[in-house]
């Protein structure tokens, strides 16, 4: 006490100097109270900061206003940021003051909830999907859900994460994502497809929010992304996924369907633990950009299974990559060569370019029989295949050609694929016209055409009628053919779309894959086979800019079934 006293006493000309008479003795038991009982800076309000005798109401209000327009502080020391508050000032105010939890401002928060059911309704037959970012100054927090109908769980999928962002340095502990690479190690969305997408294979996003549905996808763990010389991105992941565990206890297969309607898949979730290990690093210097990412993976039970897709064995394995990529401003060039399971190795590379009238674009890859990638690739046989696409530009009319080959070594069967394209505006009248032709050897085994006529009659109503026709030639020729009338409005607020259609096909390998507009974050290729009609009424308005409401209905009758499907959505951003 007399300490404390002494410390009033060295101060009293600062703290005291007022024409009015104070009793001595109420000042000192508030401030042994405050020191006790310090104020916390990021909650207190006026009348907590009044108790302070060192702080006048100016600057009370200074602080009040710092803390509204930056955010809660970090630290005590970060009150010297504020105008008049001097170091002499804080040294005095250091005894008062502290740091309690600090206050979670909310600066973006988007939520999704989407749930559809087929008509009429059946018992279990509700699939719905959640999903909630919310961004508090440095923290990122994701959180989704989802079950599919006739899952016994309404729960039966979900995931949290938290991400910690400071710059470049970000933090992820619990269900996270790594975009690294073309995707013959590491992707979120797998591997070299088919089409050539340099937007999927070119993102360097590294540490990613885990918002998919793919209940086996992603990393459940912590990973570390920072930069020091080089770009670097650690992570570690121990997780529960979906497979086939025989009676001796060996694993069989990986089940990515994440379907749990019955009591055969329900048997297989959660039935392989997975654990990764592993790092990314890259060196950019002006457009060149040399990555090398590597990864120590574990399996429990162990794979003994000789009907695999990958022919995988075992219970680990370690398997690296090296990355090369040039990002110019004429053209780019990436590729990725990967060491995988007993030394398999296996790549991709991909070119695009801009030439005079053209754009250019090549890409190609090679996957052994057995190479395997849990989050990447699996070849179940010698693979190699390429695409070259060529699109011409101009106010004539806009044409484009593509050739891919896919060549099963093993079997030394090459198929190549022919696509022609066309597209011109007249007026208000857009059409667009795609051929198709397959070939196995020599011989044609697929061919097929697209048309889609859009005709504008205002800037926001517009009318599309389309067209597709498929045949397969194998021993007798398999046909299909799909036509189609949609009446679409754009406005700024409102979206509504109503499509009828009809579609004949000899058999199921004849069958069409028509797109139609769904619900947002849903990417919906109609797959129509049989005889019969479908179409579907979209509609979606935003009442006030905060808020998306979404609703569908579709149906399709085939021969004597018919499939009826309701669904609607809510997106809410802040």
């Amino acid at each position: 006490m007399i300490v404390f006293l002494f410390f009033i006493a060295t101060t009293e000309d600062v703290v005291f100097k007022t024409e009015q008479e104070i009793d001595l003795e109420l000042i000192v038991g508030d401030l042994e109270y405050l020191r006790n009982h310090p104020v916390d800076i990021n909650s207190a309000g006026i009348d907590q900061f009044t108790r302070i005798p060192y702080l006048s109401s100016n600057e009370i209000m200074r602080i009040i206003e710092y803390r509204n327009r930056y955010g809660s502080f970090g630290s005590v020391e970060e009150l010297i940021n504020v105008p008049g508050i001097d170091p002499s000032l804080l040294q005095l105010l250091r005894p008062f003051i502290t740091i309690g939890v600090k206050r979670f401002e909310i600066e973006a928060l988007d939520s999704r909830l989407r749930v559809r059911t087929a008509l009429p309704g059946e018992e279990r037959s509700v699939e719905y999907y959640t999903r909630t970012r919310a961004r508090m100054a440095e923290y990122g927090i994701n959180v989704i859900t989802e079950r599919d109908p006739y899952e016994d769980d309404f729960f039966d999928h979900n995931a949290v994460g938290l991400l910690i962002y400071e710059g470049k340095r970000k933090f992820a502990m619990g269900k996270y994502n790594l975009d690294l690479g073309a995707g013959a190690v590491l992707s979120p969305v797998g591997s070299f497809f088919r089409g050539i997408e340099f937007r999927v294979m070119l993102n360097e996003r590294r540490l990613i929010p885990y918002t998919s549905t793919i209940e086996n996808g992603g990393f459940f763990g912590a990973a570390f992304a920072d930069s020091f010389f080089v770009d670097y991105t650690l992570f570690y992941s121990n997780q529960k996924l979906d497979g086939t565990v025989d009676s001796l206890g060996f694993a069989r297969s990986l089940d990515g369907s994440g379907e749990h309607t019955d009591s055969a898949s329900s048997s297989r979730k959660d039935r392989i633990n997975e654990e990764i290990l592993g790092y990314d690093i890259r060196y950019r210097k002006a457009d060149v950009l040399v990555a090398s990412r590597s990864y120590f993976c574990s399996y429990e039970p162990s794979f003994v299974t000789s009907d695999s897709v990958a022919r995988f064995y075992g219970d680990d394995f370690f398997l690296t990559g090296l990355e090369f990529r040039y990002l110019g401003e004429e053209f780019i060039f990436f590729s990725e060569v990967v060491r995988s399971w007993k030394n398999s190795i296996g790549g991709l590379f991909g070119f695009s370019a801009v030439f005079p009238f053209v754009d250019f674009n090549l890409a190609g890859k090679y996957f052994p029989r057995g190479f395997y990638s849990p989050k990447g690739i699996e070849a179940a046989a010698n693979h190699a295949s390429g695409t070259l696409d060529i699109t011409h530009h101009s106010s004539i009319i806009d044409a484009g050609f593509s050739l891919t080959l896919d060549n099963r070594l093993d079997e030394d069967t090459t198929k190549h694929d022919l696509k022609f394209s066309l597209a011109k505006r007249l007026g208000r009248l857009d059409a667009r016209i795609n051929f198709r032709r397959r070939y196995r050897a020599e011989d044609v085994d697929l061919s097929g055409s697209e048309v889609l006529l859009r005709f504008k009659a205002t800037r926001f109503l517009f009318l599309d009628l389309r067209f597709e026709e498929k045949s397969l030639y194998k021993e007798e020729t398999e046909r299909g053919i799909f036509l189609a009338v949609e009446l679409g409005l754009d406005l700024k607020r409102l979206d509504a779309r109503v499509r009828y259609g009809i579609f004949d096909t000899d058999t199921y390998a004849a069958r069409i894959y028509a797109y139609e507009i769904d619900l947002q974050g849903i990417v919906n290729n109609r797959m129509l086979y049989g005889d019969g009609e479908y179409g579907f009424v979209y509609l979606s308005m935003r009442p006030v800019q905060q808020i998306k409401l979404s609703m569908k209905y579709a149906v399709v009758n085939r021969d004597s079934i018919s499939d009826k499907k309701i669904g609607g959505q809510i997106d809410f951003n802040l």
